[in-house]
């Protein structure tokens, strides 16, 4: 792995989520950078996670403003490949918070 100083320059100044972020807090990320999609990675070792997209937070926000984004990526991980649009992250993601999902 490149280890210049360029490269830590660039690798400092990267724009990323963790998953104890809320979804409110993500959104004021983007926001400030204009940016749609953002990384998730894990705090310690800087693995990648997932990612979370505007319109995704959008549709969390409504009902769930402070919901980190750990929980918006295990129920995107849990959702099939063919469920996971937009419109099927959010839905499940309250069914889950309100105990309908078991």
């Amino acid at each position: 792995m490149c280890r210049s100083p360029e490269f830590q320059n660039l690798i400092s100044r990267a724009i990323t989520l963790f998953p104890e972020d809320t979804v409110l807090g993500a959104l004021q990320q983007m926001y400030r950078h204009g940016m749609h999609v953002l990384p998730v990675v894990e705090g310690r070792g800087g693995d990648l996670l997932g990612e979370v997209t505007e319109d995704e937070l959008h549709r969390v926000a409504r009902r769930r403003p402070l919901a980190r984004l750990a929980e918006i990526l295990t129920v995107k991980a849990l959702a099939t490949p063919e469920e996971t649009t937009v419109e099927t992250v959010a839905p499940l993601r309250l069914a889950a918070s309100s105990g309908w999902l078991h």
